[in-house]
């Protein structure tokens, strides 16, 4: 009980924190109390917009450099591995959990996701599937397999629709 009232107040703050002073990338000091509540594994420099749900404590990685947006839900269920320089548009959702499809029974299956992901807005990534590195998935997209390493892939199911090659590209970062 005392832990989800100090859930509930932690994630209020973190939203007004985001809502008042609209912290820079890496200086959400409400936020981090809040993941670090959540046992939260969370690599240096992190951003997260206002009104982040995360279901359960602990089962949750974020590596160096992640970015979430406003109005994302993690179900995390199972392991949720996140690497480094991975960014999320709003309304990201993360679900760890399912079910077998003969007898119902719940099951958590994890979701790794590698280096340099970038999701679109409404994005879905569901129980057991894992992402390369170097990857795009398009907005609205519905993740239920794995997608391979260097693609762009969208869809309801998602799937590759073309390759990317960004060796060439020194890809963004916001928290320099």
């Amino acid at each position: 009980m005392l832990i989800n009232a100090l859930k509930l107040i932690l994630s209020s703050l973190a939203d007004l924190d985001f809502i008042i002073f609209e912290p820079a990338a890496g200086k959400q000091n409400a936020r981090s109390l809040h993941l670090k509540l959540m046992k939260v594994d969370i690599g240096n420099n992190f951003y997260m917009g206002h009104k982040i749900y995360i279901r359960n404590r602990g089962r949750l990685k974020l590596g160096e450099r992640c970015g979430i947006g406003s109005f994302a839900q993690i179900w995390n269920y199972a392991q949720i591995s996140i690497d480094d320089d991975f960014l999320a548009a709003s309304n990201l959702t993360l679900n760890s959990a399912t079910h077998d499809p003969l007898s119902l029974t719940p099951q958590g299956c994890k979701i790794k996701i590698g280096k340099r992901v970038w999701c679109g807005t409404n994005v879905t990534i569901l129980a057991g599937v894992t992402i390369g590195n170097n990857v795009v998935i398009g907005a609205g997209s519905v993740v239920v397999k794995d997608i391979p390493s260097d693609c762009i892939a969208a869809g309801v199911p998602a799937k590759k629709i073309r390759d990317l090659d960004r060796s060439h590209v020194q890809c963004w970062n916001p928290f320099k």
